[in-house]
């Protein structure tokens, strides 16, 4: 994996603008959110995806049996909890 490197400046308002060519690899846009890590010993680490992005797909299947669609289990699971007509 390359590592490239860029030195930011801190305006007087302590605002940092990214580099274009930051912003186009990591697909960021206006409004766009990004996460910064900080090490014990100062070394930051930026990342365009939201902390919970990883765990994104890890319960697939988590809730449903036979190979059952999430939307179809949730579907039926709803219908049964609603309330019989009564018998005129």
């Amino acid at each position: 994996m390359k590592t490239t490197s860029y030195t930011l400046k801190v305006s007087s308002q302590s605002q940092v603008t990214l580099p274009r060519s930051l912003r186009e690899s990591l697909r960021l846009q206006p409004g766009s959110r990004i996460t910064i890590n900080v090490a014990e010993d100062g070394n930051l680490q930026l990342s365009s995806k939201l902390p919970i992005e990883k765990h994104f797909g890890s319960l697939s299947n988590a809730w449903t049996s036979n190979g059952q669609d999430a939307a179809e289990y949730t579907r039926k699971l709803r219908n049964s909890m609603q309330p019989k007509p009564k018998a005129s």
